[in-house]
């Protein structure tokens, strides 16, 4: 199965990238198929078709973001990862809104 639709995802990709590039140490490689954002070895965020996961929230921002964006836990080869957040996304305005989320998982990513 392919996560991630490049072609499809271009415009959200360049939208994330605007903002999430220009962080200190961020960097982006395509990693299990998709494209993945790192703050060094560590990844916090990667897209998906139709999509965006979080990996590095807290639990509060966790259910925050399930609640008022429709987040569920991240799900790969009939298993779930609940402590990664998959938020629909199918257009580059869809970036802003969540952009705080995103942010605390690079945080949280710096921190260790």
């Amino acid at each position: 199965m392919k996560f991630y639709d490049e072609e499809a995802m271009s415009k959200v990709q360049n939208a994330l990238e605007a903002k999430v590039l220009r962080w200190r140490g961020v960097k982006a490689k395509e990693m299990m198929g998709c494209r993945c954002y790192f703050y060094g070895t560590k990844f916090f965020a990667f897209l998906v078709t139709n999509g965006l996961v979080i990996t590095k929230l807290p639990e509060d921002a966790r259910v925050r973001l399930t609640e008022t964006h429709g987040g569920e836990p991240f799900e790969m080869s009939g298993r779930s990862v609940k402590t990664w957040v998959r938020v629909p996304v199918k257009r580059p305005v869809d970036i802003t809104a969540i952009l705080p989320f995103v942010k605390t998982s690079y945080e949280t990513a710096i921190k260790g």
